[in-house]
């Protein structure tokens, strides 16, 4: 309501602006309800003014957002492209890079990640892509733990991490240590070691830096992706939309 009596206030201003000083004169006495009343009225008999408002606010409102998350990339820069933490595929100087934030435990996440692979599938001849992983759970304890081991993998195992990431993923969802240990045993990596290492502070800690950085750069939920300098959050609809913000 009150959102509705500001557009009335604004509609009543620009109305004003095109009648007579007598007119003005005139209509000096009205009350505020009398103004919003007249300019309700023509509202209803003119709706295309309302549309017509709609759309440059929400043009006005996009354009905002996409000023803001490169913004957000510019300062978070070496964070997002730089942190030796993360595990990543594909060379150092690809001219793409993707960078995905995403949970394990979320559906989403999972179907958009046979998107993805299947364009790095599509481009492994070229070798121009770099894709990094951002450990960020959110969907409860479960998630973190897939988190905190996928660390830890990557920082005992890397040569065997996608081979890990993809067991996860692919996967059902990861409700305890024993979900992990299986998948761990199956691909015939060390459960103790994983099982330490995940648990340490520098593993924790990474995962909080992720969902402190995450927070500040408005990544409410999962998947969210940075595709060259462009945020796209949520799950891309389509191959051919990833393939467009490519160079």
């Amino acid at each position: 309501m009150k959102l509705f009596k500001t557009v009335l206030l604004a509609s009543a201003l620009a109305l004003s602006a095109n009648v007579s000083t007598a007119e003005t004169a005139a209509t000096a006495s009205l009350s505020k309800a009398d103004i919003e009343k007249i300019v309700h009225d023509y509202l209803i008999e003119n709706p295309e003014i309302l549309m017509e408002m709609n759309v440059k606010l929400q043009k006005k409102m996009a354009e905002e957002a996409v000023s803001m998350d490169k913004a957000y990339i510019n300062e978070y820069r070496d964070y997002l492209f730089n942190n030796p933490a993360d595990a990543s595929i594909g060379p150092k100087d690809a001219k793409n890079v993707i960078i995905e934030f995403s949970d394990y435990n979320c559906g989403y996440c999972k179907r958009s990640k046979q998107l993805f692979f299947k364009l790095l599938k599509e481009h492994e001849k070229a070798n121009d892509i770099r894709y990094i992983f951002k450990e960020y759970p959110i969907l409860g304890d479960g998630s973190t733990i897939a988190a905190r081991a996928s660390l830890a993998v990557y920082k005992l195992y890397p040569e065997q991490f996608l081979t890990y990431h993809m067991e996860i993923i692919d996967g059902k969802r990861v409700e305890s240590e024993d979900d992990i240990k299986k998948a761990v045993v199956k691909l015939n990596l060390k459960w103790d070691k994983i099982k330490e290492l995940m648990d340490s502070k520098e593993i924790r800690e990474i995962i909080k830096l992720n969902q402190s950085k995450g927070q500040a750069m408005n990544v409410s939920g999962t998947p969210c992706y940075i595709i060259n300098d462009e945020f796209v959050r949520g799950a891309p609809t389509s191959l051919d939309y990833i393939k467009d913000k490519l160079k």
